[in-house]
């Protein structure tokens, strides 16, 4: 993925939150076997769902902040770190502020990555 600022960040944070999504759900998993014709309702019905659950946001620049709006529409609560984040553009984000990586790391369900390569 290319560092195209502005460009793209809301495919990208819908492409991390719909990875999510398919990873909770098993969606490609359930694809797999009902095109072998079995329907394991049981198996497949077994999700958590994202709601109440906490995901660490590891940069929260463009895609991160995209992210961030996403996961609290999924009722998830969102722990931040970015070296240039602030408790107040936390705080504004309506995000918990983590002044770490492993801090904001600690206990969570899921960690979304979104930080540059240099």
């Amino acid at each position: 993925v290319a560092n195209c600022p502005g460009k793209n960040a809301i495919a990208v944070a819908e492409l991390a939150m719909g990875h999510l999504v398919n990873l909770d759900r098993r969606i490609a998993d359930n694809v797999i076997e009902l095109r072998d014709g079995k329907w394991n309702k049981k198996e497949f019905g077994k999700a958590r769902g994202l709601f109440g659950r906490t995901i660490a946001v590891l940069g929260v620049g463009n895609i991160g902040k995209e992210v961030c709006k996403r996961a609290l529409g999924f009722g998830m609560n969102v722990n931040g770190f970015s070296r240039s984040l602030t408790e107040q553009q936390a705080n504004s984000l309506g995000i918990n502020y983590c002044k770490s990586m492993e801090e904001a790391v600690n206990g969570v369900d899921a960690i979304s990555i979104h930080l540059p390569h240099n």
